[in-house]
């Protein structure tokens, strides 16, 4: 674990009893519940294909709302195109971190050439320095209290045993509100506000989609 201090659960919510108000809740009803806390709140995004959802709502609801982005240095130019459409289109007050190695060193600092056929090991370091190590950075220089995420649960085995308010074990409340949607409620949420859909593309910490970085599988359940 990193050794940056983060404020250790500073507001003493009760997990079960806010799951119980939360299960069922519709995002944007989610969103204003943690806007309404007036407490540091962040949202994070990768520019995935679907991002466009969960930054839409975060930006109408809470327009200057810090957006967290880990610009690992791998993303493909289409990706970043995309960013660059997305801040544009939804006027987002976007928050840039990155690794403090360029990619080449990153690669060389893991024993690799490139990012093709990475051993797991590999990837998990990889992972640590293009992603963890800047997240845990960006939040101890923010200190956010409550985390906004845009994972759902039948994105992998893991997200789908969460609820939508979980303790991250930096000390900060996570809420995903769209944890329950299905990638054809995303799709419906993208038409009807006319967002874009992003490019596919391939993220070299983890050997597969289903399969995850690290970044949201630290959660502490006390």
């Amino acid at each position: 674990m990193s050794s940056a201090v983060f404020a250790r659960k500073s507001v003493a919510w009760d997990l079960n009893a806010l799951n119980d108000t939360l299960e069922g809740a519709s995002p944007e009803t989610i969103v204003r519940w943690a806007l309404a806390q007036n407490l540091r709140v962040i949202t994070s995004t990768s520019f995935g294909p679907q991002s466009a959802a969960m930054l839409h709502l975060a930006s109408k609801l809470g327009p200057s709302l810090p957006i967290l982005w880990i610009d690992s240095g791998f993303a493909p130019a289409n990706t970043r195109e995309f960013s660059r459409q997305l801040v544009a289109q939804l006027d987002l007050n976007l928050v840039t971190y990155r690794p403090t190695l360029t990619p080449p060193r990153c690669l060389r600092a893991i024993g690799a050439a490139d990012t093709e056929d990475l051993s797991e090991e590999q990837r998990a370091k990889l992972a640590h320095l293009v992603k963890i190590e800047p997240f845990e950075r960006a939040m101890s220089v923010i200190k956010p209290h409550i985390w906004l995420t845009g994972i759902r649960a039948e994105e992998t085995s893991f997200r789908a045993q969460l609820r939508p308010a979980s303790w991250d074990d930096r000390g900060i409340l996570k809420l995903a509100p769209f944890l329950h949607s299905t990638e054809a409620d995303i799709d419906t949420y993208l038409a009807q506000y006319k967002l874009p859909t992003g490019p596919a593309s391939v993220d070299p910490t983890k050997a597969a989609p289903h399969l995850e970085c690290g970044l949201h599988t630290r959660r502490s359940d006390s």
